[in-house]
């Protein structure tokens, strides 16, 4: 796990804390980490495109025809 992926681990988890640790919000909580780990670095936030960016997947583009 690169530096970047675990300060966002550890943001969402205080996050998390903050918010009583309730269940289910695991994706909020890592969006809002990423947006504010990006924004200490200075890097525009970015912007999911599916809940699959969450798990760091992703299954290409799908070009119309």
């Amino acid at each position: 796990m690169d530096d970047q992926s675990e300060r966002i681990r550890k943001r969402a988890h205080e996050i998390w804390e903050e918010e009583g640790r309730p269940e289910g919000r695991e994706y909020s909580h890592w969006l809002r980490a990423r947006a504010d780990i990006q924004a200490e670095d200075g890097e525009k936030p970015k912007r999911p495109v599916s809940p699959l960016d969450f798990l760091g997947l992703s299954i290409g583009r799908i070009q119309p025809a």
